[in-house]
């Protein structure tokens, strides 16, 4: 046996049959936890005891867990966002980090646009209208021809950008980080300050990273800036808005209604707020899930386990720093 590889993550066990046979035949166990992911450092840490590796949810990985579990050498997390592993701490005890780029871009921009569609044109509620025996008439707004504002253009943004395209939309981004081939690659695209794209999108779709820096990035004096009439989209990350703030723009008419995928506490509870808000399309942060994508990302996690426990350097780790960490955990693998 090379190695055991603990599963957390939910969306692995019903979609990474190949993928965890892919580990078995190259001489891995793999073990699945009790429940799936989210779990709190206080149940992980016995977990993940005797285990090289993870294939993780969103579950914390602190400082203070990595310490704990000495024979932990990769975290290979099932999706894109990484918010949840405190990459500075990994490379100082020298355990791989990793995500599964490009599996989800496709069906996470096609579901961004299908939120866009829906809260424009009330579709949910006309269903439940249906659904409930009545029948009535639902006035939405139009989407073709209006201004879409992206806020982060990453691959998930771009491949948003040229769905907006097949709308005849005029397209807005806004990334301080982006690369200027990048922007050579979308001539049709205008890349403008934040506070124009706020100002003059009619829809505003986040596709920022969650980090320290965006944590909140969406309060109350963003909100003020866009206009009365724009609809806000977030299939990014909860931590990026201010929930409250946001909640307040719904009953105030701030703004005209909001499509959302992703909230500051998952699941939120019953009672929570947001689950009422006013002009609201409301979704369980399903925009990754496709059979195709689950299947993908499924495969390119189990990859990243084999390939780094090897010592194989890859673009999918986030702590590229960790190769030269004097504490790198994978020696005995190389």
């Amino acid at each position: 046996m090379n190695g055991r590889i603990l599963i957390t993550a939910r969306a692995f066990w019903k979609s990474g049959g190949e993928a965890e046979a892919l580990l078995s035949s190259e001489g891995f166990e793999t073990v699945r936890s009790p429940k799936a992911g989210p779990y709190p450092a206080t149940e992980l840490i016995p977990l993940l005891q005797g285990f090289d590796a993870v294939i993780a949810s969103t579950d914390e990985y602190s400082y203070e867990l990595m310490a704990a579990c000495p024979q932990l050498k990769v975290i290979s997390r099932w999706g894109v966002g990484f918010d949840s592993i405190d990459l500075a701490a990994a490379t100082t005890l020298g355990v791989i980090a990793s995500t599964t780029p490009g599996a989800m871009t496709d069906t996470v921009a096609d579901y961004a646009f299908a939120l866009i569609l829906g809260i424009a044109r009330r579709i949910t509620e006309s269903d439940r209208v249906m659904r409930e025996g009545g029948w009535g008439e639902m006035t939405g707004v139009l989407v073709c021809g209006k201004t879409l504002g992206l806020v982060g253009f990453g691959a998930i943004a771009r491949g948003t950008a040229k769905r907006a395209s097949g709308f005849d939309m005029r397209v807005l981004a806004y990334d301080p980080y982006l690369a200027q081939d990048v922007r050579l690659e979308f001539p049709r695209t205008e890349f403008v300050t934040l506070d124009r794209l706020l100002a003059e999108s009619d829809f505003v779709s986040l596709h920022a990273a969650a980090t320290p820096e965006t944590k909140g990035m969406f309060n109350a004096a963003r909100f003020a800036q866009m206009k009365r009439t724009a609809y806000f989209i977030n299939t990014s990350r909860g931590s990026l808005v201010d929930e409250p703030a946001l909640i307040e723009a719904l009953k105030s008419g701030q703004v005209a209604g909001a499509a959302i995928d992703v909230y500051s506490k998952e699941p939120p509870p019953p009672d929570a707020v947001i689950r009422s808000a006013p002009n609201t399309l409301l979704t369980t942060h399903n925009a990754f899930n496709t059979a195709e994508a689950a299947h993908s990302t499924s495969l390119l996690a189990a990859h990243n386990v084999l390939s780094l426990l090897r010592g194989v350097r890859s673009e999918a780790v986030r702590n590229q720093e960790v190769w030269e960490s004097k504490a790198l955990r994978i020696d005995e693998f190389e």
